[in-house]
Formats: structure tokens, sequence, C-alpha cells
């Protein structure tokens, strides 16, 4: 059995390795994690100009349907390079969530701004007795 990723994968992590080592050296990163802005915006919207907010999305919202092998090669690279961008909160726990216990109506309204990058996305939880049911997962959309 090969465990090992498809070629085409194997392309993307390149193509991300590549990408973020020149938008992401340490001078970058700690300048956007001192100066207040919370994310660094240009990189978010290229970022998102090359899809990869919308990896494991499929594509009737927006998403390109690459599938969660290629959400987690990305997610792998942007913390190696410690990208100063909200991918960890927006796209595998926002989108994630609402793509899990969100209505049809909430999909078609709250994933395309998130897979574009003009929105950015977060998941509270709230503590309770017992496992949390769907009702109890919220997706901020900002």
């Amino acid at each position: 059995m090969n465990f090992d990723f498809s070629d085409d994968l194997k392309m993307l992590r390149e193509q991300a390795r590549k990408f973020l080592a020149g938008r992401c050296s340490r001078q970058v990163v700690r300048k956007v994690f001192e100066g207040g802005a919370g994310y660094d915006a240009e990189l978010w919207a290229e970022i998102a100009r090359m899809g990869w907010l919308g990896t494991a999305v499929p594509e009737p919202y927006g998403g390109s349907g690459v599938g969660y092998d290629g959400l987690c090669l990305l997610a792998e690279e942007l913390g190696y390079v410690l990208a100063p961008v909200p991918f960890s909160s927006s796209i595998y726990l926002a989108a994630e969530a609402i793509m899990i216990a969100g209505s049809e109506a909430q999909k078609q309204k709250l994933l395309p701004p998130m897979i574009d990058g003009s929105r950015i996305g977060t998941v509270a939880l709230a503590e309770g007795m017992g496992n949390p049911s769907p009702e109890h997962i919220k997706a901020k959309v900002a």
C-alpha cells in the first residue's frame, strides 16, 4: 500500500513551499505580530487568489474540492513558516464547522466569502454538560 502523496499534491507542496519562503521570513512574521494588525492581509489575499482557502471545500460553495490531504499539506507548510494568516481558525475550524453543522443556506451564504478571502471565520464552542451538539457549535464570520 502506498501512503505517499500524489504527484499533484507533491507539486502543490513544492509550490507552497517556494511561495511562502519568499514571503514569510522571520522578520516579516515578527513585524506582523508586533504591529497589531493581527495578520498579513496582503498574504491572505494572495493565498485566497491561489485557491488555498477552498482546498477542502466542495465546488458548489466556491471551493476546489481538492480534499483533506491538500488541506493538511497546506496547513503544514503555513505552519512551518509561521505564516501570519488566519488559516487555521478560518479554514479548518470555522469552514469545517459550517460544512458539518451548517444549513444549506448558511453554507451558501458563509463559505464563498471565506473562500475568496473577503471574510475571516472562527469557532466558539459553548461549554456545558455532556458532549457538544451541533447547535452548540457556532461559527462567526467577520
